[in-house]
Parts: structure tokens; C-alpha cells; sequence
């Protein structure tokens, strides 16, 4: 049996959605991009909700909107993956890159304080909330807001999530803006793009002027309103981030099903927890306190030195037995462009290097089936060896949301 790491599962509206596109004549920025926004809106509680080609563009305009400018400094997590840190060089901002919990990955409160206090001057922190579990944005806006720092999340792979500190929607926190990925193989999909959403008017203003060339007047409207559609003007050196609507019809079939999603994904994570939780110098990832909390865009595993096999000899031989993997992620200051930017020391980020050395991706995604998920968990158990016999994987128990797991 061949598992892949990733299937994407487009089986709802997508092409109908589509196919209402092509036959409108009107293949870029329209109504279905719109419509998207108004969804993220609705499903984020926030104000604001602004449709790019990427979660990429989408963390550069909220870097530039939070007016990071040449030789500003920003606090970058290592554990990301690089776009991340290269939108603040889009901008000629400095990067500093900070460490994250070995357990989680993600960036703490503890670990931004006492970074802020050995980097003084520090502009802007952009927290990622890894692998499906959001950071505690509660925690890190209170110490963010005592250093004068502002925020910008990272929310790739957070959709739909909440944050574990306060039971809110991510996206719904007052930082400067949230970032989202709806590239393929993320919990919803457009195939390529992303939104910004904002509680900011400012923000929200900015982001949409840049979003599009400078241009004063959006191109859907310019068609629409009365006047002639080539009246507009260029008031900043804008970029090219607009979401044509043959993505957005399909991130518009993706959101109607995207709770439905994170439940196969959550199902396939309590299987994973019950199939894999005898194996021997196997950690399992952390789960958040809500059954609703955690999107499961990567179920994450971690082989400990005392392993039979280290981390790469166990995804050489899940290749070999038709099972995909991946590594999420090498950290950036181990990257070549990024040494050369910033402090490489591996002692300056011990939690990142514990995590990384053993970290392992296992295939997540709506459609894998059952026989596909038993195989990867007797695959591994073949591999590393277990502490018993792999018992049989139960479904999940029903539990209304917010029960703790």
C-alpha cells in the first residue's frame, strides 16, 4: 500500500462553483473572492477579511501595514517555514530570530519575554501557530504591549482553530492582522492563496490599497460602477496579491465543509493517538484542551534518542514501505541564507534543536482512509518496535465542543 503524505479532497461544490465562473466571463477578482472574505469574516469574528494569492502576500501586507520600514527589527520564531522571515525583508526590516517550546513549537510568553529583554528595540513579532495548535496569543499580546511591541500572526496552518488560552476563534484577536494558507495541502484550499483578516480599519484600508497595484479603485468595482472603468488612480507602489476567482470558488466550496474537515482530521489524530500510543521512543504531539481547539493540519511525532532508529533511518524506511513523510521544519537559522543573516548558534535555540533533530510529519488528511492510517501505524510499529501489541483503534468518543480531551 502506497500512502501519500497529502490527498487533496475536493469533493463538494468546487466544480460547480467553477463551472459558475467560467460560463461568467469573468475569470479574476469578483464575487466569489468576495464572498470568501465575507465567509472569513463570519467564521473569525473579525472586522476585516482581505482575499490574496497567498498567505505569503498576506504576511507582507500586514508586515507593511504594521509600518515596519528599512532597519526595523522583528521577531521571527526559527521553527517556520521561510516566508515567514522573508516578508520582513521585503520591507528592509532586520530579522531576529527567537527559539520555541521543544513540546510544542510554538513561541510562549516566557520565551518572548526573556527575548525582548536581550533585544532591545525590537518592532514587531509574528507568533506561528504550528502545526494546527495556536499559541497562547493572550499571554504574548501582554507581554508584547509591555515592550511596545505589535503583533502579526502566522496562522498557515490554523484553520479552523482556537486559541487554547481563551477558547477564541484564531483570527479574532486584536493584533495587527492574522495570515492564513490556502495552498494545497492546508485544512482548506484554494490551491494557491490566502486571507488577512484584521480588526484594524487602518490595517484593513492599507491592505486592500496595496493588495492591488496602489490603485484607488478595486478592478471588480471599477466594472461595475457607473463612469467610465479606466477613471482611477495610483496613489502607492502597490503589488499584485489579488485572489482570481477561480481560486476563490474553491476556497467558497472548502469553507462550507471546513468544520467538517477538522472533524476527519480530528478523528484521524484520535486514531493516531490510539494506534501509535504503545510504540516505543515515540512522543505523540500535545493536544489542546478543547476537542475544537487544534485545526490537525500536521499530526507531528517526535523519535526520542533512546529510539531504536533515529528520526531520518524511520522516514527512509516508511518511504520504503509506501509511507510518505515529511519534516516540519529544519529551523530557519540552520538555513544558509538565514545564517548569514542572524545568530546561527545552535545553543542559542535549544528548544528548536530538540525539537527538529527527532520531529517527524505523518500523513493527515480528510479523505485517508482507515486501511491507509492502520498501515502507516503498523509501519512504524514494524520500523521502531513497540512496548505491546498494537491494540485495535477505536472511533473516537462524541464530545461537544470545548470538552477537555
Amino acid at each position: 500500500m502506497n500512502v501519500p503524505f497529502h490527498r487533496v479532497e475536493c469533493d463538494g461544490n468546487e466544480l460547480s462553483y467553477l463551472k459558475e465562473v467560467l460560463e461568467s466571463g469573468w475569470l479574476t477578482t469578483s464575487r466569489f473572492a468576495k464572498r470568501l472574505e465575507d465567509g472569513f469574516v463570519e467564521a473569525t469574528g473579525a472586522k476585516h477579511a482581505i482575499a490574496v494569492n497567498s498567505c505569503t502576500s498576506a504576511l507582507h501586507l500586514a508586515v507593511e501595514a504594521a509600518g515596519v520600514r528599512p532597519g526595523d527589527r522583528v521577531l521571527v520564531p526559527t521553527l517556520t517555514f521561510t516566508s515567514t522571515a522573508e516578508v520582513v525583508r521585503y520591507v528592509g526590516g532586520e530579522v531576529v530570530l527567537c527559539d520555541v517550546d521543544p513540546g510544542t513549537g510554538l513561541l510562549t510568553p516566557a520565551i518572548l519575554e526573556e527575548t525582548l529583554s536581550r533585544n532591545p528595540g525590537i518592532r514587531l513579532v509574528m507568533p506561528v501557530h504550528f502545526a494546527g495548535l495556536a499559541a497562547d496569543i493572550a499571554g504574548l499580546t501582554e507581554v508584547a504591549d509591555r515592550h511596545g511591541v505589535r503583533i502579526v500572526e502566522d496562522a498557515a496552518h490554523a484553520f479552523p482553530a482556537r486559541y487554547p488560552s481563551t477558547g477564541d476563534v484564531v483570527g479574532s484577536a486584536d493584533s495587527v492582522a492574522c495570515c492564513f494558507s490556502f495552498y494545497a495541502n492546508k485544512t482548506i484550499t484554494t490551491g494557491e492563496g490566502g486571507m488577512l483578516v484584521t480588526n484594524d480599519d487602518d490595517v484593513a484600508a492599507r491592505a486592500r490599497l496595496m493588495r492591488l497595484h496602489g490603485i484607488d479603485r478595486d478592478v471588480w468595482k471599477r466594472f461595475q460602477d457607473p463612469g467610465p472603468s479606466w477613471r482611477y488612480d495610483v496613489v502607492e507602489a502597490g503589488f499584485k496579491y489579488n485572489l482570481p476567482d477561480l481560486n476563490a470558488a474553491v476556497g467558497v466550496a472548502q469553507l462550507e465543509r471546513a468544520e467538517s474537515l477538522r472533524e476527519a482530521r480530528q478523528r484521524l489524530a484520535d486514531r493516531y493517538f490510539a494506534g501509535l500510543g504503545n510504540v516505543a521512543g515515540l512522543d505523540l504531539p500535545p493536544r489542546a484542551d478543547g476537542r475544537d481547539a487544534h485545526a490537525w493540519h500536521l499530526f507531528t511525532v517526535h523519535v526520542r534518542p533512546d529510539a531504536s532508529v533515529d528520526r531520518d533511518t524511520l522516514s527512509e524506511r516508511l518511504a520504503a514501505m509506501g509511507v510518505a513523510t515529511s519534516v516540519h521544519y529544519r529551523p530557519l537559522h540552520r538555513m544558509s541564507f538565514w545564517k548569514a543573516q542572524s545568530d546561527s548558534r545552535p545553543e542559542s535555540f535549544p528548544g528548536a534543536e530538540r525539537r527538529w533533530e527527532g520531529t517527524l510529519s505523518l500523513p493527515l488528511f480528510p479523505g485517508m482512509t482507515d486501511a491507509e492510517q492502520d498501515h502507516v501505524c503498523t509501519s512504524i510499529a514494524a520500523v521502531i518496535g513497540s512496548d505491546a501489541p498494537l491494540i485495535e483503534i477505536p472511533p473516537p468518543a462524541e464530545l461537544p465542543a470545548g470538552t477537555v480531551d
